[in-house]
């Protein structure tokens, strides 16, 4: 009963987040698919494209869910809030979530990391699903966007 409670806190101060950030215009835009498939826990795997200041950024997305039972393909669309540098974008979101799907659904989430960038994202899923935890997505920027751009190799150089 307390993790109930506890994913319930944590589901309406991120809601309570995104009608915040969603006030104002959003830094940039995303999009991906991901497969994933769980028994107890669950594992996705994908991958998208950031449209941040006029470039394209390929990215790839992973991720673990807790309490997960099934097999889904997601599609989402997001709005990314609170990006000022090209840098801040991959790492590790988190969410808490519960979802039931069954043959074709969808729903919205609000993700952040650990750099305080916000996802909110759009998605539709086709697949069987019932997931009563959270978790997280690590994104990662393909090889190619990182070498090419001199803004991704930027906010990198002292790293």
């Amino acid at each position: 009963m307390q993790f109930a409670r506890m994913v319930l806190v944590v589901v309406l101060i991120a809601g309570a987040g995104a009608a915040l950030a969603q006030d104002k215009r959003s830094d940039a835009r995303l999009e991906f698919s991901s497969t994933s498939f769980g028994l107890l826990l669950g594992f996705s795997q994908g991958q998208g494209a950031l449209e941040f200041r006029g470039q394209r950024y390929p990215f790839s997305v992973s991720g673990i869910k807790v309490a997960t039972l099934g097999v889904t393909r997601v599609s989402a669309l997001g709005q990314v809030y609170r990006l000022r540098d090209i840098a801040d974008f991959p790492g590790r979101y988190y969410a808490a979530e519960g979802a039931f799907t069954v043959g074709q659904g969808g729903g919205s989430a609000v993700l952040r990391n650990e750099k305080g960038v916000m996802l909110y994202l759009q998605n539709a899923q086709q697949g069987i699903e019932l997931t009563l935890g959270g978790g997280g997505i690590d994104i990662k920027f393909a090889e190619s966007a990182t070498a090419s751009s001199p803004a991704a190799t930027q906010g990198t150089a002292g790293r």
